[in-house]
């Protein structure tokens, strides 16, 4: 049995102090639950990112401005 693509949405978080951060995100996320609706809305100070490996925060008043930057299918 083949199992179902999933797609998942990339970012660039462009940070303050010039570093570019890549992070990913369910594709048929709806933005206002997403990385762009909680950087507009402020009302959330961190973003918290886990990958395969390590989780890590990031806080929103260190980026400058965010890129979405393609999809990637996963299967």
């Amino acid at each position: 049995m083949e199992k179902e693509a999933k797609f998942y949405q990339r970012f660039e978080l462009h940070m303050k102090n010039g570093d570019v951060v890549e992070v990913y995100e369910e594709y048929d996320l709806p933005v206002e639950k997403g990385i762009i609706g909680q950087f507009k809305r402020g009302r959330k100070k961190f973003l918290e990112v886990n990958d395969s490996m390590c989780g890590y925060i990031i806080p929103y008043e260190q980026v400058s401005f965010i890129v979405v930057s393609g999809v990637k299918k996963v299967v």
